[in-house]
């Protein structure tokens, strides 16, 4: 016991840096447990696609240039809260939220799971890993 007595005294950077990180991977944790959507990847998206799944594209209109994927609908992140009204009658099919990264799109599945849609999930990577993956977009 001594010996980590000494060890911290010794090293209390290295001490402090520890439960810095271990509280990282407990809120991560956390987080992962708690969240009411779930993160999928392209191809867990194509899967739910195939069976009917809405498809919310959350990304700026200049991101669009791009491609969307066929028969995504497109409301900006911004303007998601204040068109829940339009896009409520999804609210019972499976829903998948993209945007340009991945990021955004999560912020906007805890504002749907929040407002009753029953199955929510982020894509991971969003449209970014969409295209890596060589999945089919559709250009205007």
């Amino acid at each position: 016991m001594d010996a980590y007595y000494n060890f911290i005294l010794n090293n209390p950077v290295l001490f402090i840096l520890f439960f810095v990180i271990l509280s990282f991977i407990i809120f991560n944790e956390y987080k992962t447990i708690t969240q009411k959507f779930k993160d999928i990847t392209p191809q867990d998206a194509v899967f739910l696609i195939n069976n009917d799944a809405f498809i919310l594209d959350v990304r700026e209109s200049t991101e669009l240039t791009k491609g969307i994927i066929k028969n995504s609908k497109h409301i900006t992140f911004s303007s998601v809260e204040s068109s829940l009204d339009s896009i409520k009658k999804y609210a019972n099919k499976p829903t998948i939220v993209y945007c340009k990264t991945g990021i955004k799109s999560a912020t906007i599945s805890n504002i749907l799971t929040k407002n009753n849609f029953s199955e929510v999930y982020s894509m991971k990577g969003g449209f970014e890993a969409w295209i890596s993956d060589n999945l089919p977009i559709v250009k205007n």
